[in-house]
């Protein structure tokens, strides 16, 4: 690996892989993550332990943070070792309990910094003295919006979750944004409401859910801007900030904190085939960040699919980027906010026993269950047992601001071809 420091500094601002392996000479600050992250989390320190690494190893052979370690070591745990940490929750998990994700305020402040040298790029003439207002959902993202705006010398406003949609719109005619930054669930529905959008925004800025180029196009036809106009922003509750759609590549930049790696899902999830890595660099995505502390950020399976994983030249330095993003794999399932696999698994056997089922998200979730006889009443009591798993989506949809999930009965053959009883499928266009 080749790292490139900051002149003053000397912070990592990005790492060349080259055949997944590590440049002796230039080791150093991969090591002395692992050393933090082994320090800071006593497990991990197990866990190589156990594996018999050393920090030094190279980064091929260091442990996958996936899912089900994160539920056990990390999400619902008290951390005592953290005390000037803020914490974040997600939306419903297994068991009930939701997750917490920590930030100490080093992780605030590069987060912060990162948004904004992007937010700044992004933004370029509109200048300070605008207003910029944050529709987003819960979480670090929303959180931190305002800070980053006023920041950069903006009139900024943001509106609460919680409120009808109509309320939504109610403010957004009020205060004009020239710059807008939400969700595509949520954009959708606020340019569907009948109490009518009427703003006119230089630059609207979307995280959180697939926006796709044709709906990118889309909303900035709706807009009267251009598409380079519609930034599609990538990031997590766990990582931070992760990447950016580049209208002038075509291509999704990494921030350069962020070290990437894809693995075929069969290499991750051993109850699939196993397979070998795509040749086009496709698969679940893999992170590692140099700015993250209260988060073991390394080697942090996403379970986002991408594809084309790439180094490119680009004004002057090597970045990572990516083709696309293709959904998302493994536990979880998103509509505003998430709902994990395992929520919508008991939900469904609770009301349909042993029915065969899958979801769909295509800008919408779906719930495709196989049975002749789906009632409103098991449709009604299906939604409840959700609600009561998610409280943030369930929130979003009485706002309005996401649509409710659908639920559709159908043919056993009207099911995608698998082996599983339940299939979570992604975008389907």
């Amino acid at each position: 690996m080749r790292f490139r420091h900051a002149p003053k500094t000397g912070q990592v601002l990005a790492i060349d892989i080259t055949s997944a392996g590590r440049d002796d000479t230039t080791a150093a600050p991969l090591e002395e993550l692992v050393r933090q992250h082994a320090g800071n989390f006593p497990w991990y320190a197990e866990l190589l332990a156990e594996r018999g690494l050393r920090p030094d190893a190279s980064l091929e052979k260091l442990p996958i943070i996936d899912e089900h370690l994160l539920l056990t070591r990390y999400y619902t745990q008290t951390h005592e070792q953290f005390p000037d940490a803020s914490g974040y929750l997600t939306s419903g998990t297994s068991g009930g309990q939701r997750k917490r994700v920590l930030y100490s305020p080093a992780d605030d402040d590069a987060y912060a910094a990162q948004r904004r040298a992007l937010f700044a790029d992004f933004l370029g003439p509109v200048g300070p003295g605008a207003v910029a207002v944050a529709d987003l959902g819960t979480g670090h993202a929303a959180a931190l919006a305002r800070r980053i705006f006023r920041s950069l010398g903006y009139d900024t406003y943001d509106i609460d979750f919680t409120r009808p949609v109509d309320e939504h719109v109610e403010l957004l005619n009020k205060w004009q944004p020239d710059v807008l930054f939400t969700m595509p669930m949520i954009l959708d529905q606020l340019v569907a409401a009948p109490a009518g959008l009427d703003i006119h925004p230089r630059k609207i800025m979307v995280v959180g859910d697939l926006a796709p180029a044709p709906w990118r196009r889309r909303m900035a036809e709706r807009f009267g801007i251009g598409f380079e106009d519609v930034l599609d922003v990538f990031g997590s509750i766990e990582i931070g900030a992760i990447g950016h759609y580049c209208a002038e590549t075509g291509l999704y930049h990494f921030h350069d904190h962020i070290l990437p790696e894809v693995i075929a899902p069969g290499d991750l999830y051993k109850e699939l085939p196993a397979a070998t890595q795509a040749a086009d660099g496709s698969g679940i995505l893999l992170l590692t960040s140099f700015t993250r502390r209260y988060f073991p950020a390394l080697r942090f399976a996403t379970n986002d699919l991408v594809t084309g994983l790439r180094t490119i030249e680009w004004q002057g330095r090597r970045v990572h980027a990516f083709e696309r993003i293709d959904g998302r794999f493994g536990g979880e399932a998103k509509h505003g906010e998430r709902i994990s696999h395992h929520d919508i698994c008991t939900a469904v056997d609770e009301v349909f026993p042993g029915a065969a089922f899958e979801v769909v998200d295509d800008g919408l979730m779906e719930i495709r269950v196989a049975v002749p006889d789906l009632t409103p009443e098991r449709s009604a009591t299906l939604r409840g047992l959700l609600r009561a798993a998610a409280p943030d989506v369930a929130q979003m949809i009485d706002s309005g601001i996401v649509a409710d999930i659908a639920i559709r009965g159908v043919r056993p053959e009207e099911l995608r071809p698998t082996r599983a009883k339940r299939l979570f499928t992604l975008r389907e266009s």
